[in-house]
């Protein structure tokens, strides 16, 4: 009996799809069809963000000499970028990084394998690191990472460390009992909607199998 990995971004990639006006076909196929994105230009700046981080952790970061006085605006921005990378590095030091977690489980005859790579595991909380223009409370309570990367690794806390790259937010997450019977459910949208869209439904029955 196959087995079929579901993936955070591949739930939230149909709810997107779904809910926004923004959002269009072919770059959910594209998920389905599992295409590498090219990195625009807010993805970069995210990865370059989160490589930071890790980088202040692991003491590679070259920073700007703070001492240095300047009345050049640039310079300033850098300084206080230096100083959010270094605010945050501060939570999530000691952690290991890209950490994979993995939970196999059936639902309505369908074996899944859910699957998430953590950006860093510190202790009983899992953090994902987000680049964003725009912060509003909550931004992230319909996702369903964190209920993945909760339910996946065992751990009871998951944050989202948020920033436009010059404020930072933190939001944070706890493991309910009922986390389970979450996941079956969204899980089960997924599935239901796979039945009435017959192109969606091939790419993820042939692209989808868990080796």
């Amino acid at each position: 009996m196959n087995s079929y990995l579901i993936t955070a971004s591949l739930l939230n990639s149909l709810k997107y799809y779904l809910g926004s006006d923004y959002a269009n076909r072919e770059d959910f196929l594209k998920t389905l069809s599992r295409e590498k994105f090219e990195p625009n230009e807010a993805m970069q700046k995210g990865i370059d963000f989160e490589n930071d981080i890790q980088k202040v952790c692991n003491g590679t970061y070259l920073y700007y000499d703070f001492d240095c006085p300047s009345e050049n605006k640039s310079v300033d921005k850098v300084i206080d970028y230096e100083k959010l990378i270094t605010k945050l590095g501060e939570e999530v030091k000691g952690g290991y990084w890209q950490e994979s977690v993995k939970k196999q489980f059936e639902v309505a005859g369908t074996r899944i394998l859910l699957y998430g790579r953590c950006d860093v595991i510190k202790g009983d909380t899992v953090y994902d690191i987000k680049y964003t223009k725009n912060y509003n409370l909550g931004k992230f309570q319909e996702s369903t990472q964190h209920l993945i990367y909760m339910f996946c690794s065992g751990l009871d806390k998951f944050k989202y460390l948020v920033s436009d790259l010059k404020s930072y937010w933190i939001e944070e997450y706890v493991k309910q009992s009922n986390i389970e019977a979450k996941l079956r459910s969204e899980i089960m949208q997924f599935l239901d909607y796979l039945d009435r869209d017959k192109e969606a439904n091939e790419l993820f029955y042939s692209k989808w199998k868990s080796k």
